[in-house]
């Protein structure tokens, strides 16, 4: 049985590099915590549990960055990149009361949060996949314009479960009705041997038989893809992810990166954003089904869905785990009809 609950562990999307500037602060919700990302003004990031252990005031709304340290905008007082207290107005004394600090990366200008039920460190071997350091197919991130702002969708307080964006790993019929694509692709090759899903899947030219688009995906975990698009020439990239907010909700997130066009390389030019405007029409095609879309435990597979889906399925296991104990049960969403 699949337990899915909504606080699995993981890597998780939970904003942009460029939405918080040095200086920056911004309140966030992830997991049914509330907390402040803020950097201070040499740009070192910082995501800390949001409330004031003084009077409980949410340091996200309101507060200000004094050097180091973000300042409570109820009484002032400070806290520093390590969540230690580093100020009390009119007073020499500091207490040794500090606020939770949550391990963040930056990565090609995304913003990826390291959740745990149990609040543990990243895990050794539960890596994130490089968009960009790839086997199949390696790139310089600078040959591509960043994601942020032309080629993003964020889609905020969806009530979407982040298993159904990821059993899209596994799903190879979809393509056709969904999206409208000609034919049908293949799932080539599949790995589930570490906490980072590993697949490939061929769209095949009707006519020659031959492969005519690869599609080589990374799922970091139950709300986090990573997939290169192969077509014989500098493929488009792209993260997608699904990070929940609470028992209820998600924030769900596309970044596309495309390669720069030779004629125009510092600023995306039209055809591009073209293409980036449609970027939103395609994530709508995935997204209205995962809105009223109801998970069953044991579906009624097609034939071809069986071996993949099911390896999916069970490589997810690993990542639902009871908040404060390992690989323990919540949520069992069992569909008895």
């Amino acid at each position: 049985m699949l337990n899915l609950s909504m606080k699995p562990t993981g890597w998780f999307q939970i904003g942009w590099s460029a939405e918080i500037p040095p200086g920056g602060v911004k309140p966030i919700k992830y997991f049914g915590h509330e907390m402040v990302a803020f950097r201070n003004r040499q740009g070192v990031l910082s995501v800390l549990d949001a409330h004031c252990p003084h009077m409980g005031a949410h340091l996200g709304y309101g507060g200000k960055v004094e050097g180091d340290c973000i300042a409570c905008p109820y009484h002032g007082w400070q806290w520093n990149l390590q969540g230690e207290n580093m100020l009390i107005p009119g007073e020499e004394r500091r207490i040794p009361k500090r606020l939770r600090k949550w391990h963040v990366v930056e990565r090609h200008g995304l913003l990826l949060l390291w959740h745990d039920p149990a609040g543990g460190a990243p895990r050794e071997g539960w890596d994130l996949p490089d968009l960009f350091d790839h086997p199949e197919l390696p790139a310089d991130v600078n040959d591509f314009y960043p994601c942020y702002p032309d080629a993003i969708v964020f889609k905020p307080d969806e009530r979407i479960h982040p298993q159904l964006m990821t059993e899209n790993a596994a799903d190879t019929a979809h393509f056709r009705f969904t999206h409208g694509a000609p034919e049908d692709p293949v799932l080539l090759d599949f790995d589930t041997s570490t906490p980072v899903w590993q697949s490939q899947m061929g769209f095949f030219n009707k006519h020659t038989k031959e492969i005519a688009l690869r599609l080589f995906a990374r799922n970091a975990g139950v709300g986090l893809s990573f997939t290169i698009f192969d077509h014989g020439k500098l493929g488009r990239r792209l993260v997608l992810s699904c990070t929940p907010v609470d028992d209820d909700s998600s924030d769900l997130r596309v970044s596309y990166f495309f390669p720069r066009d030779p004629d125009s390389p510092h600023v995306m030019p039209e055809h591009i954003r073209e293409l980036a405007r449609q970027t939103e029409g395609l994530f709508e095609e995935d997204a209205r089904m995962w809105r009223h879309q109801r998970f069953r435990q044991q579906p009624i597979f097609a034939k071809r869905d069986v071996l993949g889906y099911r390896a999916l399925r069970e490589w997810c296991k690993q990542f639902y785990e009871a908040e404060g104990c390992p690989r323990g049960p919540l949520i069992v969403m069992e569909d008895t009809m």
